[in-house]
């Protein structure tokens, strides 16, 4: 039996919901402590950003995916617009 894909947008959301987490608990440290750990505090923030950088490249790849069924021209256009996106991150 195949295993059922989630959909594109599920795993947007959980990915989002991880970065909206991490990113809370930034927020949280900040009001609670007068002096955080920088080591945590950055490790944090990097997380984060990793959170949200995969939420794009995921959305972009879906983008793709989607984009395969246009006209060439379009088509083509797209998957440009998108990859310049990826590589000025």
């Amino acid at each position: 039996m195949r295993k059922k894909r989630p959909h594109p947008q599920k795993k947007l959301m959980d990915r989002l919901s991880r970065a909206e987490g991490q990113i809370r608990s930034l927020r949280n440290t900040l009001l609670d402590s007068k002096n955080p750990d920088c080591k945590q505090f950055i490790s944090q923030v990097k997380a984060a950003r990793s959170a949200l950088k995969a939420v794009s490249e995921t959305f972009i790849a879906e983008h793709i995916q989607t984009c395969q069924r246009l006209p060439a021209k379009e088509r083509d256009k797209q998957i440009s617009q998108a990859i310049k996106l990826l590589n000025t991150d």
